[in-house]
């Protein structure tokens, strides 16, 4: 009998589960012994960079594609059961009940996306939005927000300076909306 080839194949999963569903995999691969059908399992992710009130930036990972996962598994009827009646796990993509293979092109555009993506920063401020520094050495100077720039997480502020209005980039950690 021929060895069956392994491939990656996506299988879509209930949205702020994937974590849980790859620990799951990786347990219910031990249990059932299909070490050698269930190979790797890969959730796509970047770093968030939120900047809280008082300025404590704080990172997590978000997904990358929210919803699904990618497994390296044999296909076979077991290991297609097991993968497809993990918890919180709705099924393939594919056609029908066949899962498609992810070519390897795809694979290795998401793998240098999640490799190479810088930190994005979430915030909520917004432009016109009256700020307040909170670092020196402009600290304790009020102004207006002009820009932002959520890539790289900086706010430019015009602030009165010498009785002119002008323009300072800051980190978001270093502003407070008023």
């Amino acid at each position: 009998m021929a060895e069956i080839k392994p491939d990656w194949y996506v299988i879509q999963v209930i949205s702020g589960t994937e974590e849980n569903v790859k620990q799951s995999l990786f347990q219910r691969r031990e249990s059932f012994w299909l070490e050698e059908y269930i190979l790797d399992v890969f959730v796509p992710t970047h770093d968030v960079v939120t900047v809280r009130a008082g300025g404590t930036k704080v990172k997590k990972k978000k997904n990358i594609l929210p919803w699904y996962i990618l497994v390296q598994m044999r296909v076979s009827n077991e290991s297609w059961y097991i993968v497809r009646n993990t918890p919180n796990v709705t099924g393939f993509l594919g056609a029908g009940n066949i899962p498609v293979p992810v070519s390897w092109e795809e694979l290795a555009q998401l793998r240098w996306k999640v490799e190479n993506k810088e930190d994005t920063y979430s915030t909520k401020f917004k432009t016109w939005d009256m700020a307040v520094i909170t670092k020196w050495p402009f600290e304790g100077n009020e102004g207006l927000i002009t820009e932002i720039n959520e890539s790289k997480g900086l706010v430019k502020i015009n602030i009165n300076l010498l009785g002119r209005d002008t323009p300072i980039e800051l980190d978001f950690s270093q502003v407070v909306v008023r």
